[in-house]
């Protein structure tokens, strides 16, 4: 996720996916209001993760799925929805692990 404002980064997954975890890796100390979510297009799939209290370097989980939204089917979107109060965001990087699903 790159530093900066707020907005949305899109993957399209070619094959039929599963989210089954996702964490963040800090790449500085969070700001106020510093939230992110993993989405199914528009819809979420984890709860908006609070990042505010963060550290740089801190490993931070997401603590739910969605099993109702965690397929993304073939050729779908898979969204990564960053916000700060500021507009700030610090910046991280997003690991999301995914199982091929048929």
């Amino acid at each position: 996720l790159t530093a900066g404002a707020d907005g949305d980064q899109d993957i399209t997954v070619t094959p039929k996916i599963r989210v089954t975890d996702a964490w963040l890796v800090m790449k500085g100390a969070g700001t106020a209001g510093c939230l992110v979510t993993v989405k199914n297009g528009a819809t979420a799939i984890t709860e908006a993760l609070d990042v505010a209290a963060s550290l740089d370097k801190a490993i931070v989980r997401f603590t739910s799925i969605d099993d109702a939204q965690q397929d993304i089917s073939a050729a779908g979107t898979l969204r990564v929805s960053k916000a700060s109060t500021g507009g700030d965001f610090p910046g991280a990087e997003l690991y999301v692990q995914a199982l091929h699903v048929a």
